[in-house]
C-alpha cells in the first residue's frame, strides 16, 4: 500500500507573522550593526553663546544612563534626581571644550553652593587613561570628571557636536540643551543658570 505523509496545514495568518517575525528581526540586527556617526568637536572661531539666549524645551525624559567617576564605579544619572543638574559632555581633543574649562571649572563651586549639581562628563574612549594627564597639564586637578567611554548619552540623544551640555530639572529631565560653546564666565552666570532650572 502506497504510504501517506501527514503534513500540517499552516494557516495563511500564521504564515503572515513568522514572516513578519523575521523581518522585524532582521530590520532589529541590521539597525545593531549600523554605525553611529562619530562626534565631532563645533567650529574652535563660533563664539560661545551667551547663557541668557539659552531656552526651555518640554520636559524630555532622559534614560537611565549610567557614568563612571575616577575609582571606576558606575552612577545612574537617575541617582542625581532631587537637584537640578547640569551634565557637560566633553572630550580631550575638542577645542571647544578645552577653552570652557577654566571658566566652567571656576562657576561649579558657586553653582554646587546654591545646590545645583554640575557633572563634567568627558566621551574620551580611553577614559581617565588620557583625561588625568591632561587635567593635570592644565593644572585643573580639582576639575570633576566622569565618564562615558562608550558615548551612550550623546548617540541616545542623536547628539554628534561637542561640547554638549544637558540641563535637567529636580525630576531628572532634559528642559534644556546646546550643542556648542557656552559663556560659563558671564558676571551673572549662576544666576541667569538658577533662572533657567527652577
Amino acid at each position: 500500500m502506497p504510504q501517506h505523509h501527514f503534513r500540517p496545514r499552516v494557516s495563511t495568518a500564521k504564515l503572515k507573522l513568522q514572516r513578519r517575525s523575521i523581518l522585524m528581526l532582521a530590520g532589529t540586527l541590521i539597525a545593531g550593526m549600523t554605525p553611529r556617526k562619530p562626534l565631532h568637536a563645533e567650529d574652535i572661531t563660533d563664539a560661545p553663546l551667551s547663557l541668557a539666549k539659552l531656552t526651555r524645551t518640554l520636559p524630555q525624559p532622559l534614560t537611565s544612563q549610567t557614568i563612571t567617576d575616577g575609582d571606576g564605579i558606575e552612577h545612574s544619572l537617575g541617582d542625581f534626581r532631587g537637584r537640578p543638574t547640569i551634565v557637560h559632555l566633553w572630550a580631550t581633543w575638542c577645542g571647544p571644550c578645552i577653552q570652557e574649562i577654566p571658566a566652567l571649572a571656576t562657576l561649579i563651586p558657586s553653582l554646587t553652593a546654591q545646590g545645583v549639581t554640575v557633572l563634567p562628563v568627558s566621551v574620551d574612549h580611553r577614559g581617565p587613561e588620557v583625561v588625568r594627564p591632561f587635567l593635570s597639564k592644565l593644572h585643573r586637578e580639582d576639575f570633576p570628571s566622569f565618564y562615558d567611554q562608550r558615548r551612550v548619552i550623546p548617540n541616545s540623544l542623536e547628539e554628534t557636536t561637542l561640547p554638549l551640555t544637558l540641563f535637567l530639572n529636580r525630576q531628572g529631565e532634559i528642559i534644556c540643551r546646546h550643542a556648542g560653546p557656552l559663556q560659563w564666565d558671564a558676571p551673572d552666570a549662576a544666576a541667569v543658570l538658577l533662572r533657567l532650572m527652577s
